[in-house]
Protein backbone atom coordinates (compact mmCIF):
# COMPACT_ATOMS: atom_id res chain seq x y z
CA UNK A 1 0.00 0.00 0.00
CA UNK A 2 2.72 2.50 1.14
CA UNK A 3 4.55 1.69 -2.06
CA UNK A 4 1.43 1.96 -4.12
CA UNK A 5 1.19 5.36 -2.80
CA UNK A 6 4.79 6.57 -3.41
CA UNK A 7 4.65 5.55 -6.75
CA UNK A 8 1.73 7.57 -7.42
CA UNK A 9 3.02 10.51 -6.01
CA UNK A 10 6.28 10.13 -8.15
CA UNK A 11 4.53 9.84 -11.10
CA UNK A 12 2.68 13.01 -10.34
CA UNK A 13 6.03 15.04 -9.52
CA UNK A 14 6.09 14.61 -5.82
CA UNK A 15 4.38 16.45 -3.46
CA UNK A 16 3.73 20.43 -3.98
CA UNK A 17 5.67 22.83 -2.08
CA UNK A 18 4.48 25.81 -0.50
CA UNK A 19 7.93 27.66 -1.02
CA UNK A 20 7.41 26.65 -4.41
CA UNK A 21 5.77 30.01 -6.16
CA UNK A 22 6.24 33.09 -8.09
CA UNK A 23 4.69 36.24 -8.89
CA UNK A 24 4.35 38.55 -12.26
CA UNK A 25 2.81 42.11 -12.59
CA UNK A 26 1.70 43.48 -16.02
CA UNK A 27 1.23 47.15 -15.54
CA UNK A 28 -0.52 49.64 -17.66
CA UNK A 29 2.15 52.60 -19.22
CA UNK A 30 1.11 55.01 -16.94
CA UNK A 31 2.04 53.33 -13.54
CA UNK A 32 4.75 51.76 -15.18
CA UNK A 33 6.39 55.50 -15.95
CA UNK A 34 5.58 56.63 -12.83
CA UNK A 35 7.76 54.02 -10.55
CA UNK A 36 10.08 54.35 -13.32
CA UNK A 37 10.37 58.18 -12.46
CA UNK A 38 10.36 57.10 -8.72
CA UNK A 39 13.66 54.81 -9.54
CA UNK A 40 12.08 51.46 -8.95
CA UNK A 41 13.00 48.95 -12.14
CA UNK A 42 9.89 47.36 -13.22
CA UNK A 43 11.14 45.49 -16.20
CA UNK A 44 14.79 43.63 -15.45
CA UNK A 45 13.89 41.01 -12.89
CA UNK A 46 12.14 43.69 -10.53
CA UNK A 47 13.12 43.16 -6.63
CA UNK A 48 9.19 43.50 -5.98
CA UNK A 49 8.69 40.55 -8.17
CA UNK A 50 12.31 38.34 -6.47
CA UNK A 51 11.61 39.50 -3.32
CA UNK A 52 7.98 38.56 -2.70
CA UNK A 53 7.96 35.75 -0.06
CA UNK A 54 4.20 35.34 0.70
CA UNK A 55 1.61 35.04 -1.14
CA UNK A 56 -1.66 32.99 -1.68
CA UNK A 57 -3.63 30.98 -4.14
CA UNK A 58 -7.20 33.29 -4.48
CA UNK A 59 -10.03 31.27 -2.99
CA UNK A 60 -12.92 30.32 -5.35
CA UNK A 61 -16.74 31.32 -3.35
CA UNK A 62 -19.86 31.54 -4.38
CA UNK A 63 -22.68 34.05 -3.00
CA UNK A 64 -26.10 31.15 -2.45
CA UNK A 65 -29.86 31.55 -1.88
CA UNK A 66 -32.01 29.34 -0.47
CA UNK A 67 -34.80 28.19 -1.88
CA UNK A 68 -38.15 26.22 0.01
CA UNK A 69 -40.37 23.96 -1.44
CA UNK A 70 -39.31 22.70 -3.89
CA UNK A 71 -40.18 19.09 -3.56
CA UNK A 72 -42.68 17.97 -0.86
CA UNK A 73 -41.11 16.76 2.21
CA UNK A 74 -37.61 18.49 1.61
CA UNK A 75 -36.59 21.44 3.22
CA UNK A 76 -34.71 24.69 2.27
CA UNK A 77 -31.89 24.09 -0.64
CA UNK A 78 -28.99 26.49 -1.17
CA UNK A 79 -27.96 27.07 -4.64
CA UNK A 80 -24.76 29.30 -5.90
CA UNK A 81 -25.96 32.64 -8.07
CA UNK A 82 -23.17 35.16 -8.28
CA UNK A 83 -18.75 34.24 -8.10
CA UNK A 84 -17.53 36.00 -4.99
CA UNK A 85 -14.08 37.45 -5.26
CA UNK A 86 -12.39 38.32 -1.72
CA UNK A 87 -9.24 40.42 -0.62
CA UNK A 88 -5.69 39.07 -1.67
CA UNK A 89 -2.44 40.09 0.00
CA UNK A 90 1.02 40.06 -1.20
CA UNK A 91 4.36 40.48 1.52
CA UNK A 92 7.71 40.96 0.82
CA UNK A 93 10.99 41.14 2.32
CA UNK A 94 12.71 44.24 2.44
CA UNK A 95 15.91 45.29 1.06
CA UNK A 96 18.29 48.29 2.84
CA UNK A 97 16.93 50.45 0.19
CA UNK A 98 13.19 49.44 1.27
CA UNK A 99 12.27 48.89 -2.60
CA UNK A 100 9.17 46.70 -2.25
CA UNK A 101 7.70 49.18 0.58
CA UNK A 102 8.70 51.56 -2.59
CA UNK A 103 6.74 49.95 -5.10
CA UNK A 104 3.33 49.83 -3.04
CA UNK A 105 3.37 52.92 -1.40
CA UNK A 106 4.44 54.78 -5.08
CA UNK A 107 1.85 52.37 -6.48
CA UNK A 108 -1.11 53.81 -3.72
CA UNK A 109 0.12 56.86 -3.96
CA UNK A 110 -0.56 57.44 -7.77
CA UNK A 111 -4.07 56.19 -7.41
CA UNK A 112 -4.89 59.49 -5.39
CA UNK A 113 -3.15 62.56 -7.18
CA UNK A 114 -2.24 65.95 -4.99
CA UNK A 115 -1.82 68.95 -6.47
CA UNK A 116 -0.35 72.40 -4.96
CA UNK A 117 -2.41 75.59 -4.60
CA UNK A 118 -1.16 76.34 -8.38
CA UNK A 119 -2.48 73.33 -10.32
CA UNK A 120 0.86 71.38 -10.52
CA UNK A 121 0.97 67.66 -9.67
CA UNK A 122 2.81 66.85 -6.50
CA UNK A 123 5.69 63.93 -7.24
CA UNK A 124 5.36 64.69 -10.87
CA UNK A 125 9.01 63.57 -11.41
CA UNK A 126 9.19 61.20 -8.85
CA UNK A 127 9.37 61.30 -5.15
CA UNK A 128 8.73 64.21 -3.35
CA UNK A 129 11.79 66.04 -2.54
CA UNK A 130 10.90 67.55 0.54
CA UNK A 131 12.43 70.78 -0.16
CA UNK A 132 9.58 72.20 0.85
CA UNK A 133 6.52 70.78 3.19
CA UNK A 134 3.23 69.89 0.88
CA UNK A 135 -0.17 72.22 1.61
CA UNK A 136 -2.01 70.85 4.16
CA UNK A 137 -5.34 72.25 2.26
CA UNK A 138 -4.07 70.47 -0.95
CA UNK A 139 -6.81 68.73 -3.35
CA UNK A 140 -6.63 65.18 -4.39
CA UNK A 141 -7.78 64.01 -8.05
CA UNK A 142 -8.62 60.24 -8.39
CA UNK A 143 -6.89 58.60 -11.34
CA UNK A 144 -8.75 56.68 -13.76
CA UNK A 145 -8.76 52.49 -13.10
CA UNK A 146 -7.68 52.18 -16.28
CA UNK A 147 -4.20 53.79 -15.04
CA UNK A 148 -3.40 52.29 -11.91
CA UNK A 149 -5.36 48.74 -12.01
CA UNK A 150 -2.72 45.44 -13.30
CA UNK A 151 -2.47 42.05 -13.69
CA UNK A 152 -1.14 39.54 -10.81
CA UNK A 153 -0.10 36.51 -12.15
CA UNK A 154 0.98 33.99 -8.82
CA UNK A 155 2.45 31.00 -10.62
CA UNK A 156 2.24 27.73 -8.50
CA UNK A 157 5.66 25.93 -9.61
CA UNK A 158 8.18 23.30 -7.81
CA UNK A 159 11.88 23.20 -8.28
CA UNK A 160 12.96 21.74 -11.45
CA UNK A 161 16.42 20.71 -13.24
CA UNK A 162 17.11 24.29 -13.99
CA UNK A 163 14.74 26.57 -11.80
CA UNK A 164 13.92 26.35 -8.21
CA UNK A 165 9.96 27.62 -10.35
CA UNK A 166 10.65 25.06 -13.44
CA UNK A 167 7.56 22.69 -13.09
CA UNK A 168 4.39 25.06 -13.37
CA UNK A 169 1.06 23.08 -12.43
CA UNK A 170 -1.03 25.98 -12.18
CA UNK A 171 -1.11 30.19 -12.67
CA UNK A 172 -3.46 32.11 -11.14
CA UNK A 173 -4.36 35.42 -13.10
CA UNK A 174 -5.71 38.36 -11.10
CA UNK A 175 -7.42 41.11 -13.71
CA UNK A 176 -7.78 44.86 -12.51
CA UNK A 177 -5.81 44.56 -9.32
CA UNK A 178 -4.65 47.64 -7.16
CA UNK A 179 -3.12 47.77 -3.71
CA UNK A 180 -6.04 49.60 -1.12
CA UNK A 181 -3.69 49.25 1.58
CA UNK A 182 -0.39 48.95 3.09
CA UNK A 183 0.21 47.38 6.34
CA UNK A 184 2.23 49.18 8.70
CA UNK A 185 5.86 48.81 9.25
CA UNK A 186 7.12 47.64 12.86
CA UNK A 187 10.40 49.43 13.64
CA UNK A 188 12.02 48.93 17.41
CA UNK A 189 15.23 48.74 19.15
CA UNK A 190 16.25 45.07 20.19
CA UNK A 191 17.34 42.35 18.35
CA UNK A 192 17.63 42.39 14.48
CA UNK A 193 14.37 40.80 12.35
CA UNK A 194 14.26 41.59 8.51
CA UNK A 195 11.14 44.08 7.83
CA UNK A 196 8.70 42.68 6.38
CA UNK A 197 6.05 44.78 4.14
CA UNK A 198 2.62 43.25 3.53
CA UNK A 199 -0.14 45.03 0.85
CA UNK A 200 -3.65 44.06 0.65
CA UNK A 201 -4.97 43.88 -3.04
CA UNK A 202 -8.87 44.56 -4.57
CA UNK A 203 -9.70 43.37 -7.93
CA UNK A 204 -12.50 42.80 -10.22
CA UNK A 205 -12.14 39.12 -11.25
CA UNK A 206 -9.58 36.29 -11.55
CA UNK A 207 -9.12 32.83 -13.53
CA UNK A 208 -6.66 29.67 -13.73
CA UNK A 209 -4.84 28.24 -15.95
CA UNK A 210 -3.95 24.89 -15.46
CA UNK A 211 -1.16 23.30 -17.10
CA UNK A 212 0.64 19.80 -16.07
CA UNK A 213 4.37 20.41 -15.18
CA UNK A 214 5.37 16.56 -16.45
CA UNK A 215 5.11 17.80 -19.83
CA UNK A 216 7.71 20.58 -19.75
CA UNK A 217 9.19 23.39 -18.28
CA UNK A 218 9.19 27.25 -17.61
CA UNK A 219 11.36 29.77 -15.83
CA UNK A 220 8.60 32.58 -14.47
CA UNK A 221 11.51 34.67 -14.45
CA UNK A 222 12.67 35.09 -18.28
CA UNK A 223 10.91 37.37 -20.83
CA UNK A 224 8.55 35.00 -22.48
CA UNK A 225 4.88 34.75 -20.42
CA UNK A 226 4.09 31.64 -21.62
CA UNK A 227 5.44 28.42 -20.62
CA UNK A 228 7.59 26.85 -22.80
CA UNK A 229 6.56 23.21 -24.09
CA UNK A 230 3.48 23.69 -21.91
CA UNK A 231 -0.46 23.70 -22.58
CA UNK A 232 -2.18 26.15 -20.47
CA UNK A 233 -5.84 25.18 -20.04
CA UNK A 234 -7.91 28.42 -18.49
CA UNK A 235 -10.35 27.37 -15.60
CA UNK A 236 -13.33 29.07 -14.44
Amino acid sequence: MISEYVSQMAKRGGMAKSTGFAVKFTMPTPLKDHLGTCGIDVDTQPLFEMFCDEAALPPSQAQTGQLNGRYQGEGSISYAHTKMYTDLSLSWMADANMEPYKFVQAWWQFIFGEYDATGNLYDADGYYDGENDKDYNRPTRLRFPNEYTTKIEIIKAERGPTSEVGRVSQSHIIQEAYPYSVDSVPLSFGMDSLVKVTANFHYTKHYVKYSDLKSGLYNPFSDGRTPTGVSLTTGP
